[in-house]
């Protein structure tokens, strides 16, 4: 590989994960109690809740089901577990297949079955005493597993398919203490739960420390991970959460103060954006349903176009004026071929060049200000847009705005060549959003292009030539980098880049017109 390819490729890949990396730049903000309530369907603990009377055979005998509560008759518990002693419920998948699992293969000490049993039991108690708290009627005699459980069915196994989720139910709603305490803390309750229970069941019927951390790492990559939890109002249903992606949760409303304590970008522009696709989306569908997404989607980018190019004007009418002015520019460089090794004619050129830029009143130190003002509100949209709850919810045809492009490409359960998972939506989205930004960035160096095409050409010209392949590098590392983020990151964020694409067409075009027609003027004069 030559060195000067080798040069560019890596300054490619510089773009690309600058690119990347870009996502991460604002604050997230998601409060504890948010994180709590999505961590929760991930991990729900182990325990089936059943009436008496629907206590599968497998588990009538002595031990293997048990009472719940002791002035409760009727609402029993039982624990699924395979012949080698894998929990089964589809609840339990996470703790089974990336924690339990992990401890065995690192031979650490997995907790005694006494635990898991005893562990759900405080969660259970804690969630039935916070309800209390938030004024639920709650009466211990008469309660049943419809009561308790997360999902319609009471003998359901975790996330059966076909169940449908009960709303309603204290675990659903009150679950989340497992991992939130009274303090505003994360693992406050889980912790002193541990503590508990080394005292009463032993500390070999415990977590080992190494198990702790393997535990608390896991459960923390989700915590850590979660992001749309922007919304004006508290409560509510956002998300597709859980190992089916079937969970919704409720959410702490955020204002303006909030956001302010987050950083400047997030007050000034993060939460504002957030809240017009909250407004916007809530106003023309209540319900949620994808559509109002979509359209809060493309209102919001439409505005924040607006307010970039008013509070840039200037610096993009020079930009505009510098491409309309490529025809003459190419007739300088025409001018002096040798600029590129040449020192005397470089300087000449770059004369010559700041004249031209006099004559038509173009500062082009002041086009900086336009990439000034772009970059801190483009990664500040972004973290908008991720950052927006009313985004993780609702479908739009079958594809989830919360859900990466590559995860619904790579989802083939059911019957996703029906778009039953969305995936035609999400490959036209992706196909439509690259082939526009390409367009995009393309469009200008077309126009130059035909602009300067019926100037003769008598001589080589090494400057401009280096100069084009520069721009054609340049070009090709921005669209890998915008297909690669938009291919990783929220379906919702392709609709963006989609929608920002066709904008910056029409801008460029009618700018160029609105500039030809002002030199044609000019020129006659």
């Amino acid at each position: 590989m030559k060195k000067s390819t080798k040069i560019k490729f890596l300054g490619i890949m510089a773009l690309i994960v600058g690119g990347l990396a870009l996502t991460g730049c604002t604050q997230n903000f998601c409060s504890n109690f948010d994180k709590a309530s999505i961590a929760y369907p991930y991990e729900q603990g182990v325990t089936i809740y059943v009436d008496h009377d629907e206590i599968p055979e497998a588990y009538q005998g002595e031990g293997l089901s048990w009472q719940v509560f002791p002035e409760n008759d009727e609402l029993y518990a039982y624990i699924p577990v395979d012949r080698n002693g894998n929990f089964t419920a589809k609840k339990a998948q996470r703790l089974n297949s990336e924690i339990i699992a992990n401890a065995l293969t690192n031979n650490y000490t997995v907790p005694s079955f006494e635990y898991f049993k005893q562990m759900d039991q405080l969660v259970l108690e804690e969630a039935i005493a916070t309800a209390i708290e938030d004024g639920v009627t709650v009466d211990i005699p008469t309660l049943s597993a419809d009561d308790i459980n997360p999902f319609s069915e009471p003998d359901c196994v975790g996330n059966e398919a076909g169940v449908s989720a009960n709303e309603n139910s204290i675990l659903r709603n009150y679950g989340y203490v497992k991992f939130y305490g009274d303090d505003g803390n994360n693992w406050t309750n889980w912790t002193e739960w541990n503590h508990e229970l080394a005292l009463t069941l032993g500390a070999s019927n415990c977590p080992s420390n190494d198990f702790v951390t393997l535990y608390q790492n896991n459960i923390n990559t989700v915590l850590n991970n979660a992001r749309s939890c922007i919304t004006t109002a508290s409560g509510g249903s956002f998300g597709h959460y859980g190992q089916a992606e079937n969970w919704e949760v409720a959410l702490e409303a955020k204002d303006w103060g909030y956001a302010w304590g987050k950083g400047f970008l997030e007050g000034f522009i993060v939460y504002p954006v957030a809240w017009l696709v909250d407004v916007f989306s809530v106003g023309m569908d209540p319900a949620l349903t994808g559509f109002g997404q979509i359209l809060a989607i493309v209102f919001v980018t439409i505005i924040v176009r607006i307010v970039v190019l008013a509070l840039t004007f200037k610096s993009t009418m020079d930009q505009q004026k510098t491409q309309a002015l490529q025809p003459q520019l190419a007739k300088l460089q025409a001018k002096y071929p040798n600029s590129n090794t040449n020192q005397a004619e470089k300087a000449r050129l770059a004369q010559e060049q700041m004249a031209l830029y006099k004559r038509n009143h173009i500062n082009p130190f002041s086009m900086i200000l336009v990439l000034i003002i772009q970059f801190p509100v483009f990664i500040s949209v972004w973290g908008a847009l991720q950052g927006s709850a009313v985004l993780s919810s609702g479908e739009f045809l079958n594809m989830s705005l919360s859900s990466s492009i590559s995860s619904i490409l790579f989802n083939f359960t059911g019957e996703w060549y029906l778009n039953s998972t969305g995936f035609w939506t999400a490959l036209i989205l992706f196909l439509l959003m690259s082939v526009s930004q390409w367009l995009a960035m393309m469009l200008p160096q077309w126009i130059t292009k035909r602009r300067i095409k019926k100037l003769s050409r008598t001589t080589a010209n090494p400057a401009q030539d280096r100069n084009t392949k520069t721009m054609k590098w340049v070009s090709y590392g921005m669209l890998i980098m915008t297909i690669l983020m938009g291919f990783a990151l929220p379906s919702a964020m392709g609709v963006y880049w989609l929608i920002g694409s066709f904008v910056s067409m029409l801008q460029t075009v009618f700018t160029q017109l609105w500039m030809a027609k002002r030199m044609n003027k000019k020129e006659k004069r």
